[in-house]
């Protein structure tokens, strides 16, 4: 998938471009329920849709990637490629992520909404992770037989950009600190159309060591409504295929982070937490917490029972007014221990409500 202008200069090289990973969320848990022709048409077909928004801002999109696409924003020619030009490509590739994930919300509420809801039962309405960064890339052809060729990027630029998409939340767009420097060089306010926000993120990256910090680009800055909307659906479709019955909790209950950040226990349930931040964390980032209560007799049953420490991963992240929710799932906990928690902290719902 690459322009002619592309192949006659195929000569392997390094050159600074925007790179953007995109991909389609839960692709592989609905593939299973349909068969082979449905699934490739509807996916050419979203990823159809994707890749003119792409280009529509002057993008290129160089491979398909499973259910994902690989994006980039850069020249070709002998003259190198600016600060300020560099720029001009972030702008474009994050100008077109806000459109596609604006247009997939949207998309996706249609198909839950619509009289017609079989009909709209495709890939269009499934949510999307984007992740962009900026940098050096390597850029040449990769054709084993040497007939067809195979041009792609290449590098730790294009590394960090797949693994910010894979950190990234659904409906949101994760840009790395080279690339939100860029952007904030600009002499001039940038018009994304929506009044799109930013807030920091700090996540764990492959081979780097301690916390990174990323930003997130909230595309729905102007439309939080249509936001809270699109990520209760896809929450809910998350909860309708799992197990998971969480219990609202009514008694002061904290989970501690070892850096210090401390949360309210929203609900709770066999498989997970909702915790309540004051910052926001992303998906997929590790957490070790510590659980306590106002009391400390059950802080000691906590702690002789072997439950007042567990581990977890984000699964989602939601904006409730000043603070972010975060659904959890235990990690490496056993489902004995699982249980114990949850049955412990339902007689601590139900003492409290008694004394109350």
């Amino acid at each position: 998938m690459v322009s002619r202008e592309f192949a006659e200069n195929d000569a392997a090289r390094e050159i600074r471009a925007a790179v953007m990973f995109i991909d389609v969320e839960g692709f592989s848990r609905i593939m299973g329920k349909k068969n082979p022709e449905i699934v490739f048409s509807e996916l050419r077909s979203c990823l159809a849709r994707i890749s003119a928004i792409v280009e529509s801002h002057g993008g290129q999109v160089n491979k398909v990637l499973g259910n994902g696409l690989l994006c980039y924003f850069t020249r070709f020619d002998s003259s190198s490629i600016s600060d300020e030009e560099l720029r001009g490509f972030i702008e474009s590739a994050l100008q077109s992520a806000i459109g596609i994930q604006l247009e997939w919300a949207q998309e996706l509420l249609q198909s839950e909404t619509s009289p017609l809801e079989k009909l709209h039962k495709n890939w269009h309405a499934l949510p999307l992770r984007i992740g962009i960064n900026a940098g050096s890339v390597y850029w040449g052809n990769t054709s084993i037989n040497g007939v067809s060729p195979d041009y792609t990027v290449v590098g730790e630029t294009v590394n960090l950009a797949k693994r910010l998409e894979g950190s990234a939340d659904v409906f949101k767009v994760l840009v790395s600190p080279a690339a939100k420097i860029l952007l904030d060089s600009s002499t001039g306010a940038i018009d994304f159309g929506v009044g799109a926000s930013w807030g920091r993120r700090f996540l764990q990256i492959k081979h780097q060591t301690g916390l990174f910090e990323a930003w997130e680009c909230n595309p729905f800055g102007g439309d939080s409504e249509l936001l809270r909307a699109a990520q209760r659906l896809v929450r809910t479709g998350q909860k309708r295929a799992s197990t998971r019955v969480p219990w609202l909790c009514h008694v002061a209950l904290n989970a501690t982070l070892p850096s210090g950040p401390v949360a309210r226990v929203v609900d709770f349930s066999e498989s997970g937490l909702c915790l309540e931040f004051s910052q926001a964390f992303a998906r997929k980032e590790h957490l070790d917490v510590a659980i306590s209560t106002a009391r400390a007799d059950w802080n000691t049953i906590l702690i002789s029972k072997g439950l007042s420490n567990v581990s977890c991963d984000v699964r989602w992240v939601e904006n409730v007014g000043q603070v972010y929710w975060h659904g959890v799932a235990f990690v490496g906990f056993p489902q004995e221990q699982a249980r114990a928690l949850s049955d412990l902290l339902i007689q601590f719902n139900n003492r409290a409500s008694e004394e109350f």
